[in-house]
């Protein structure tokens, strides 16, 4: 615990000359832990930022809760992005810093900055040109709509604010420290948290904002981790740093970045295609039952999340060990990750199987949608360490600079057998249940179709001992 609050408050050490990589040469699950703590804190903090917007909109009033909730699918965008860029700029970067490639590794950063930089400067403008009322579903109530459209607006106006302290911290990811960018996302949610009400509801000299003053306070927050985010960048002590000396042209780098961003962000859609896919089966059902499973998705998505940490502990590794040709450690390095993240989300749910209404409650005080929802947590909270072994597949072929490949394991779980699993149960079993039934029968067999798929890639990765790192 020492040990975690220290790097927590001096953040990550580079090794000394002579001093062995501890990501290259020590010991793997001591190594895969010590980069997890801070990364599974980060994914905490992560799902913080909607929940406190959530809890201050919900006391403003129910309209701008909805509105918030609504604008959701657009916004998610920005989150898909910025996740896909992280994640081909964290694989790209580790890979080359273990092959050696530290210049090169270098100008990836100042390419995956051009990159936010005319991502922002395109989809800034268009979402003032295209983002308009259409989005919103016929028959909302018009201050809903108006108050949705407001909040996708101002979220799209910190297009950048977005893109760029997610960027940055993941090439830092790529460097090893998972420390830097835990403290970036602590101190902007406790900006957020303060902020919020401030915005929101015009205290004193504040103006009552609403629900845009939500959007506000998040574009403020990322703001100020974009500022901090900056000034690391120019830290000449790090190996990832702004540096005009390694500048090149490089279209090469723009295609590294692209092979694993283009297929990890339509990896990063298919969750809200897999709700949407979900919902319209559950619609006949009635309100209460798409109610009960949005509260009971929060509540498994709380639990699942802090594993991603793991995940993404896995992917710096594998990426660093695969560029230096380290092939039985990145077998090590995988298979470590997947029972430590199974052992990790089984953990989580313990609390949950076991106290399934005083956690639903924690979402809902509706008792109807409370004694809907406990079927869906009993019967898919068990099956859920399978989104573990999907997501360490994902990211394995992600951090070996796979972006297609990388982008099968989550489709097949969350757009094929989750909604497929759903479809089959309610024409099975009678009822909601059937439904919940068939969900964790299709995260079971996406799990071990995944699970497969990876032994089998693995075998044939290892075995290729005589080919270049970048084979396979």
């Amino acid at each position: 615990m020492r040990g975690l609050l220290a790097r927590l408050r001096h953040g990550h050490r580079r090794p000394a000359p002579g001093e062995p990589d501890p990501i290259l040469e020590g010991p793997v699950r001591r190594t895969l832990l010590r980069l997890s703590a801070p990364m599974i804190l980060a994914m905490l903090l992560a799902t913080g930022f909607g929940l406190v917007d959530m809890i201050y909109l919900g006391r403003y009033s129910p309209e701008a809760m909805a509105a918030a909730q609504l604008s959701f699918p657009v916004t998610y965008l920005l989150m898909a992005l910025s996740g896909a860029l992280g994640t081909a700029s964290t694989s790209l970067v580790s890979r080359l810093l273990g092959a050696g490639e530290q210049r090169r590794a270098r100008n990836v950063a100042l390419h995956s900055l051009l990159v936010v930089g005319g991502l922002a400067a395109v989809i800034t403008p268009a979402s003032l040109l295209f983002l308009h009322r259409t989005f919103v579903p016929a028959g909302v109530d018009p201050a809903v709509a108006e108050g949705a459209l407001a909040y996708a607006r101002i979220s799209y106006l910190g297009t950048f604010f977005a893109l760029f302290p997610q960027t940055v911290n993941a090439l830092f990811r790529g460097e090893g420290d998972t420390v830097f960018p835990f403290r970036t996302m602590a101190l902007a949610l406790a900006l957020n948290a303060a902020l919020d009400p401030l915005f929101i509801f015009g205290p004193g000299p504040f103006p009552e904002l609403g629900v845009a003053g939500a959007a506000w306070t998040t574009v403020v927050s990322f703001g100020v981790a974009s500022l901090l985010a900056a000034r690391e960048l120019f830290n000449r002590a790090r190996l990832i740093r702004a540096d005009r000396a390694a500048w090149r042209w490089d279209p090469s780098l723009l295609r590294g970045l692209g092979v694993v961003a283009g297929p990890a962000l339509l990896a990063n859609l298919a969750t809200p295609l897999s709700i949407e896919l979900i919902n319209r089966q559950l619609t006949p059902f009635g309100t209460d039952a798409l109610a009960a499973f949005g509260a009971g998705s929060r509540l498994l998505n709380f639990v699942f999340l802090p594993t991603i940490g793991i995940s993404m502990s896995m992917l710096i590794m594998v990426g660093q060990n695969h560029g230096a040709g380290r092939r039985d450690r990145v077998r090590r390095i995988t298979w470590t990750a997947v029972g430590a993240a199974s052992l990790l989300l089984a953990a989580l749910a313990i609390p949950i199987l076991v106290f399934p209404r005083a956690a639903l409650g924690a979402f809902t005080d509706q008792e109807a949608l409370i004694a809907l929802g406990v079927p869906l947590v009993l019967w898919v909270t068990p099956a859920r360490p399978m989104l573990s072994v999907v997501n360490i597949t994902a990211y394995w072929f992600q951090a070996r600079g796979q972006g297609l490949a990388g982008m099968g394991p989550n489709f097949l779980m969350r757009v094929i057998m989750e909604p497929l699993g759903v479809w089959l149960g309610l024409r099975l079993t009678p009822g909601l249940t059937g439904g919940w039934i068939g969900m964790a029968g299709g995260n079971l067999a996406g799990g071990l179709i995944c699970l497969a798929l990876l032994a089998w890639r693995m075998n044939v990765y290892v075995a290729a001992t005589s080919r270049s790192p970048s084979a396979c």
